[in-house]
């Protein structure tokens, strides 16, 4: 059970392409690294320097405290506070006692509480100084106010700037941290696209040479990992292409070897007197030669055709004029101008073989042709007896046949579907059956633009 739930999070939250995959392994690392610097500085460095910021602070407010409270001249206080705005920064100003003021505990510098600065500030006051005060902050200004009662009739406000509690090394660090991510993060995009382009380039042509496309200008390039699976691709594709013109060039020659003695026996057949053992023989040697043309037919494949643009509506009008003109009850629902690139000829066999099923056992045949996404659907319902479910993957054998409802009168020798799925899958498309609405088989063919 956790087994299945840990995959199934991580086929969930993990990047699907190898592009996100790499960046992740790449930017978790340094993501932890910089969360455990962070920690380590905000921890350490942060809180030692305000701590002495804040001390030093509280140290010259209690000791400037004291000696205003001990003045015994006029004269005394104004030199100090002289002093005080020259030397330390601090803006000094001796009010007679407010009592609204003293009582209203206003927080100042909230904006630092993340780095608890006004809390220390406050602890280290209380520390130093015996008489009560408040905080006071200036909105407009980086400025804050520390304000303590000296008696019953006079209050002092030390003005401080806020970078008295800050250090310019804290924006550095922060600065630097995220500069260096992004540097880094940019340095690990341009090095992992670089690096996953040939497999995207390899990944692109098989799918091309998939659909009966020819891939000359494809190279291996990249790692070495790249170039072994792209030459092995290569390999691949040539053991193929000589495999398919081996084959058809050997079947050319049977072909023209078979046809020389059939021909014979039909010219003896002929001369032959008419009785009931010689248009046996007759027919035998018609069957032989209709299963060796839908032998060669299927071993052939597309042949030599080469892909060019087509009107897949066109060839659809031409399948269903010529079953129309063999009085066939056909209904059709195509969409217009449905372009795709392909082997025309190769496809039209493809898809009369189908609809040429449909007629041979269905009384009605409805044909629809739309697009739908990045794909062209071609669908074919009939009404006739159907295809057992058990047996829809069997009829795509060849030379298979379903004896209850195709049997040996019909004319044919079980390579229409072979047929048919060699083509469209050698497009890169998909063909399926399935239970029609309308009482039979349904025929479905997914062909990718």
């Amino acid at each position: 059970m956790a087994t299945k739930l840990m995959t199934r999070l991580k086929h969930r939250f993990l990047p699907r392409t190898l592009f996100g995959r790499s960046l992740m392994i790449i930017a978790t690392p340094i993501l932890l690294m910089q969360l455990i610097v962070s920690f380590i500085f905000f921890d350490r460095h942060w809180d030692s320097m305000s701590s002495r910021l804040v001390y030093a602070l509280a140290g010259e407010i209690s000791m400037l405290t004291s000696q205003i409270s001990e003045a015994k001249t006029e004269q005394y206080i104004q030199d100090l506070i002289g002093e005080s705005s020259k030397s330390l920064d601090i803006y000094i100003q001796i009010d007679p006692l407010d009592a609204d003021t003293m009582s209203a505990d206003v927080k100042a510098f909230q904006q630092f509480y993340w780095f608890s600065i006004g809390g220390k500030l406050k602890e280290a006051l209380e520390r130093r100084i015996a008489h009560p005060f408040v905080f006071r902050s200036f909105e407009n200004e980086k400025k804050f106010s520390v304000i303590v009662q000296l008696d019953d009739q006079r209050m002092v406000t030390f003005i401080c700037a806020e970078r008295r509690l800050m250090s310019v090394t804290t924006y550095i660090f922060i600065l630097w941290l995220i500069g260096s991510a992004v540097v880094l993060f940019g340095i690990a995009i341009i090095f992992m696209r670089n690096q996953i382009r040939p497999i995207r380039r390899l990944a692109i042509a098989a799918e091309k040479f998939g659909k009966g496309h020819d891939v000359p200008d494809f190279k291996p390039v990249g790692a070495s990992e790249v170039r072994q699976a792209s030459q092995a691709f290569l390999d691949m594709k040539d053991r193929l292409k000589r495999q398919i013109e081996q084959r058809t060039a050997m079947l050319s020659g049977v072909s023209h070897d078979l046809r020389t003695p059939l021909t014979r026996m039909k010219l003896q057949i002929a001369m032959s007197p008419n009785n009931p053992e010689v248009e046996n023989l007759r027919q035998d040697i018609d069957e032989m030669e209709r299963m060796l043309e839908g032998y060669l037919t299927f071993a052939k494949g597309e042949g030599s055709e080469a892909l060019e643009m087509t009107d897949l509506r066109a060839v659809l009008d031409r399948i269903l004029g010529r079953a129309r003109r063999e009085n066939r009850n056909i209904e059709e629902k195509l969409a217009d101008h449905l372009m795709i690139r392909l082997r025309p000829m190769a496809m039209e066999r493809a898809i009369a073989n189908i609809v040429s099923n449909a007629c041979k056992y269905a009384d009605n045949v409805w044909v629809s042709a739309y697009e739908e996404s990045d794909m062209v659907a071609i669908v074919v319902d009939d009404d006739g007896p159907g295809i057992a479910e058990a047996l829809r993957e069997d009829v795509f054998r060849p030379f298979y046949r379903v004896e209850k409802s195709r049997n040996q009168k019909t004319g044919g020798v079980g390579l229409g579907l072979a047929i048919a799925r060699d083509i469209i899958h050698a497009r890169g498309g998909e063909i399926f059956l399935e239970s029609s609405n309308r009482g039979g088989l349904r025929v479905v063919i997914r062909l990718p633009v």
